[in-house]
């Protein structure tokens, strides 16, 4: 039987419990526990000071890791972005008007758009052109101060060139999508790129891989009602909530 009565058991419990995705609700844990809430208190504040959760009316929720920059991640090997890119590389319209998000998962996207696709890809991801052009595709790149963590372009003017065009699609990355609080980056000027995209866009296609699901970035992106489809690798059990929310999801 753990010992309840050490922090360290305590949080680490808390801790696999974060690593599933879970909420930390204060009530719960200590009728669970058998703890008084203001132990439950003390140890989402030790947790909070170690970057794991963000604390909340009530509980905490986990939060997404300080993101390395793109050019750190994609020296990486990743091996969920192989199956995620070429699963929603499926979906790309035949023809139309395509905004491409930035990121290595993105990018591996755009590499793999069908050759023959005849419509036009917009990015403000210098990577992601590249990617689209090499597959033969017309591509228009949104210029701007290029932030470090996602490669792309952000920033007013950026945000108002995205509004200028009307997408017939739009694919999203995700730093975190959580039930309540939906699509979240953890930067606030991606963030307001990636929501100037989807708002100019029919429909918005998010591409997570299972470790973004349940997680809560800083910056709020979308509601989950502005989410048409959600591809991903994590579970159905994972994903169950936002399919109650009406997100079509594709699971790879």
């Amino acid at each position: 039987m753990a010992d309840l009565n050490n922090p360290e058991t305590r949080q680490q419990l808390l801790r696999e419990r974060l690593d599933s995705g879970n909420a930390l609700i204060g009530a719960e844990l200590a009728s669970e526990l058998g703890i008084s809430i203001d132990t439950v208190r003390r140890d989402l504040i030790s947790l909070e000071q170690q970057g794991m959760v963000r604390r909340v009316r009530g509980g905490a929720v986990p939060v997404t890791c300080p993101m390395p920059t793109y050019l750190d991640r994609a020296r990486m090997p990743d091996n969920a972005i192989g199956p995620l890119a070429a699963r929603s590389a499926r979906i790309i319209p035949p023809t139309g008007t395509v905004f491409v998000d930035a990121g290595t998962t993105m990018t591996a996207l755009a590499a793999l758009i069908p050759l023959e696709f005849t419509g036009l890809i917009v990015t403000p991801a210098p990577a992601v052109a590249l990617a689209a052009l090499s597959r033969g595709a017309r591509v228009h790149l949104i210029g701007g101060a290029l932030c470090p963590e996602g490669a792309m372009a952000t920033g007013g003017e950026a945000e108002h060139a995205a509004r200028q065009i009307a997408a017939d699609v739009c694919f999203l990355g995700a730093c975190g999508l959580w039930p309540t609080f939906g699509l979240s980056a953890e930067d606030v000027h991606e963030a307001g790129m990636k929501r100037a995209m989807a708002l100019a866009s029919d429909q918005v296609i998010v591409v997570a891989a299972a470790s973004k699901i349940r997680r809560r970035g800083r910056w709020k992106v979308l509601e989950l009602s502005e989410v048409d489809s959600l591809v991903t690798d994590a579970t159905p059990e994972k994903t169950h909530e936002f399919q109650q929310e009406g997100i079509e999801v594709i699971h790879v």
